[in-house]
Parts: C-alpha cells; structure tokens; sequence
C-alpha cells in the first residue's frame, strides 16, 4: 500500500513500469531458457562428436558468444537512447531478442545440418546478445526516470523481478518437458517447445511498448537542449571514474549469476550424477521466494539509501558461496536445493537495487550509454563464467572449492567498489530548477559527481 507522502504515479508512468517489467521478463526468459537447454542437451544436438565433458563446455561457450556481443548492443542502442529518446528502441530490442529465440526452436541439429547447425546457433546467439545490449538500460531507466525520485528504488526494483519470474517461466517449462517426455523424446525434439513459446510473450510485450510515453528525465533534457550529440565521448571524458567503479561493482552480479545458473546444473549433472531437475527446482524455488522481498529490498533503498542496500546485499553472497557447494555435495535433495536457494536469493538481493544504483551514478545526457557499457561489459565477465568454471571443475576433477574460492574473490572486489562509490562522490543537485511534480516525469534528478 502507497504511503500518503509517497508522491502518486500517473498512468503514463504505470505502462512504462508494466513494459520495462514484461521486457526484463522476457529478456531472462530468453537467456535463462538458453543456459539451461544448453546445459541439458545442446552437447549432443549440435556438438555430439565430442566427449561429454568436452561437448559440455562448448555448449557452454555458445551461451558466452551471446555475452560477448552485448555491449555491441549496449553502445549502439546507448548512443541513440540518449540521443533520440529511451522508448523509440524498446522494440527493435525486443524483435532482435525475440525473432532468433524462435529461430533457435526451429534449427536442425548436427545430425540434419553438420557443422551449418552449431554455427547458426552462434549467429543467433549473437543477435540475441545485441538486442539485449540494448534492452537492459532502455528498460530499467524508461521505468526509473519516469517516477518520482524518492520512489525510485521500488519502481527500479520492478524491471529487476524480470530476472526470477523469467528465470521461473523458462525453468518451469523446462522441466515440465523433462517430465512429460523421456530422454530420447526431449532430445529429439521436445526442448523446442519453450523456445517456440515465447512467441506469444514477444507479441504481448510489443503490443504494450507501442504505447509508450517517452522518460521524464529525458523529455525534459530535450526541452533544456541538453541532448549530447556523443554520449560516449561525453561519458568517458568528464565521468570516468564513476564509470570503472560501477564496472568492478558490477563484477560479482556477473559471475555469480552464471556460476549458479548453468555451471552449477552442469556440476550436478556430471560430476554429482544426479538428476540435471534438482538445478532447474533450486532456480525456480528462490525466484519465487524473492519476489516480494526484491520489492521489500527496493523500499529499503527508498528509505536507507540504495548503495548501502546494494553493498551489503552483495556481501552476503560472500557468506553463502561455501555452504552452498558443501550442501551440493551431500547428495541430498533438500540440502542440495537449500544450498543452490539461499544463494540464489543473496544474488536476488543485490540485483533488486542494481538499476537504480547505476542509473544514481550518471546524468541523463549519458546515462543509457553508462548503465548499457556498465552492464554489458559486466557481461563479458559473465560470459567467460560458465565456460571457465566449467574448466576449473574439470581441472580439479570435480573439487569445487578454487571455484568458491574465486566467487567470493569477485564478490568482495564488486563490494570495495561499490563502497568506494560512497566514499568518492556526493549527491549534487541538478543544473535545473526541479519542475512540477504531476506525473512524476518532470522530478529533478540527483547525480553524483567528483
């Protein structure tokens, strides 16, 4: 329930909430169904000429090619939001994300195509990666920058339950195949269902966008003629160090999102040999369980600050990475999803605040082009997780501690950094006078600065 001092949110404002949520649902939605289907089956449909371990660790390298490509995306869809405005390129990244999901459901595997069909799986992959380059920063700020400032850690909180209500649909869809169908079935051809599915998602979701208003913050930077003409010159000429400290804050988001995800389904697969369902169960648990306390977790930031929610939200998954590969080796069911759900939730905590933390840290004139690099090139590191830990697994022949060593390692890098944050820079008015508060689109903006 709205508190009465809480300023009241116009209709406007409540669409571009609903598009920013459906495209981040959508967006993990894509990529978590690809992580997983990767993990599961993509070794013996399009790598089956190798080993299973080596057939596992390319399929893994397929989902960091779609890393790799988005901060193409990021840079490209960067300039133009903040050159042209934030709701002009939410559907071209959302048919660039959508149109190769589907593309992946209707793709021959090796044994109908050969080599062609592991490659088209890159060139899909990369697509994907660009239009999400793009979706990340467009969705969360159209939605931040078109409420009032001091209801911006919950409205920024709402594009990020995007992540484990995407995570929830993909992995339920994927197991409910795993269920209804044998081995050999789902295989051959019942994993293309879900990828198929998200056609409708994709039609609902551009629907919704084609009824956009544009940003607050934006709208009123091109009434005062403050559009950069070249945002990133602009950004790393006058706010670089803002800049390297929101990408090491980033880190720890990056590699555990991933560690958890795929590598820790493939670590229960292959070396735990058990059931490849108890990954998809400890995703879908926690992403349930963390919906309203990611909510709960934006009030916080309203009231507390978001850094400091954002620092010590990161810090606990420093706490818990340990405990969760020892539970993982118990070999029992609810010790093993316990440990992969306590985790997952500590991830979840950070990542309620995440958007609102980064967007905090620049001026509208830069700042889809500093949260879509920020994010994108955290991505890379995200990319290289699976692929990587996955090495690291199968150089230690199954031993997860050096990789729990290394995610605390990340962790405790990203919080110094995003503590370093507090310590560098202070919040500064704007240049403007703050404009009448009606539908929470003409608020003045804090920005901070050296």
């Amino acid at each position: 329930m709205r508190r009465p001092e809480e300023p009241r949110i116009a209709p406007t404002a409540r669409r571009t909430v609903l598009a920013g949520f459906l495209g981040s649902t959508f967006e993990w939605f894509d990529f978590g169904l690809y992580g997983t289907t990767a993990a599961l089956v993509f070794d013996e449909v399009f790598f089956p000429a190798q080993s299973t371990a080596i057939g596992s660790l390319l399929a893994l390298t397929t989902t960091a090619v779609g890393f790799f490509a988005r901060p193409v995306g990021g840079l490209v869809f960067g300039h133009f939001g903040d050159r042209a405005g934030r709701k002009k390129l939410l559907i071209t990244t959302m048919l660039l994300m959508g149109i190769p999901t589907v593309v992946i459901g209707l793709l021959p595997g090796y044994a109908t195509l050969g080599a062609a069909a592991p490659v088209v799986l890159l060139l899909m992959r990369i697509l994907q990666g660009i239009g999400l380059g793009g979706e990340y920063a467009g969705a969360a700020l159209a939605t931040i920058e078109s409420v009032p400032d001091k209801r911006r850690g919950f409205f920024g909180s709402i594009p990020q339950l995007g992540n484990p209500v995407g995570g929830v649909l993909s992995s339920g869809l994927v197991l409910l195949c795993t269920w209804l169908s044998s081995d050999a079935q789902y295989e051959a051809w019942v994993w293309r269902v879900p990828f198929l599915l998200s056609a409708v998602l994709l039609v609902y979701t551009l629907v919704v966008r084609t009824r956009l208003a544009e940003s607050g913050d934006f709208a009123r930077l091109q009434r005062e003629g403050g559009v950069e003409k070249a945002p990133l010159v602009a950004l790393l000429r006058g706010h670089w160090a803002p800049l390297l400290l929101a990408l090491g804050a980033r880190t720890a988001d990056a590699v555990t999102g991933n560690v958890v995800g795929p590598v820790v389904t493939a670590y229960v697969v292959t070396y735990l040999h058990r059931s490849d369902s108890i990954g998809i169960i400890g995703t879908m648990i926690p992403s349930v369980i963390c919906l309203p306390m990611m909510l709960c977790l934006g009030r916080l930031g309203d009231r507390f600050g978001v850094r400091r929610t954002f620092v010590w939200s990161v810090l606990s998954m420093a706490v818990t990475a340990f405990p969760m590969f020892a539970l993982l080796q118990t070999g029992t069911l609810v010790w093993m999803v316990l440990g992969i759900t306590v985790f997952r939730l500590c991830n979840s905590a950070q990542f309620a605040v995440q958007s609102t933390f980064l967007a905090e840290l620049f001026p509208t004139e830069v700042r889809y082009t500093a949260v879509s690099l920020v994010y994108q090139v955290g991505a890379i590191v995200g990319g290289l997780t699976p692929p990587v830990a996955y090495a690291m697994l199968v150089a230690c022949d199954g031993s997860p501690w050096w990789l729990a060593l290394a995610v605390v390692g990340s962790v405790l890098f990203s919080a110094a950094c995003a503590a370093a944050v507090g310590r560098r820079f202070t919040r500064a008015p704007h240049r403007t006078a703050e404009a009448p508060q009606g539908d929470g689109a003409d608020l003045a903006e804090g920005t901070l600065r050296p």
